[in-house]
């Protein structure tokens, strides 16, 4: 065998592993799309478990209100009190506010001596 030959075969086995090279470059290029979509459909699927989760516990606790609701007078009085500031008849109510921190601020009460005037000794 000349060195012609020997030389041929070797581009065509070098000229081989680029086509495989190439075809496996375009493959990827074709599937790094779908990869992508995957991966961001994969993470709305565990947004919407954690929803779904959320979800479900908002409705056990609201059938468990509408059981007590049915069933337990006092918590249907302690509801109409707290949610709907209803009172008994002849029943007088107390509301109280919370006060804001401005309004804190400037009360005489939460003063310390000095501020109001009076003496430290």
């Amino acid at each position: 065998m000349s060195w012609w030959e020997r030389l041929w075969q070797r581009i065509q086995s070098l000229g081989f592993a680029v086509f495989v090279l190439v075809v496996a470059f375009g493959l990827g290029l074709l599937f790094l799309p779908l990869l992508r979509r995957s991966h961001f459909m994969q993470q709305d699927i565990r947004r919407l478990d954690r929803e779904i989760e959320r979800l479900e516990a908002t409705e056990r606790q609201q059938r468990a209100e509408i059981d007590a609701l049915k069933t337990d007078a006092a918590f249907v009085e302690r509801t109409a009190r707290d949610k709907l500031n209803l009172a008994k008849p002849n029943e007088t109510v107390f509301k109280f506010e919370p006060q804001s921190s401005a309004a804190t601020s400037n009360s005489p009460a939460s003063r310390r001596p000095s501020q109001t005037g009076a003496q430290v000794r």
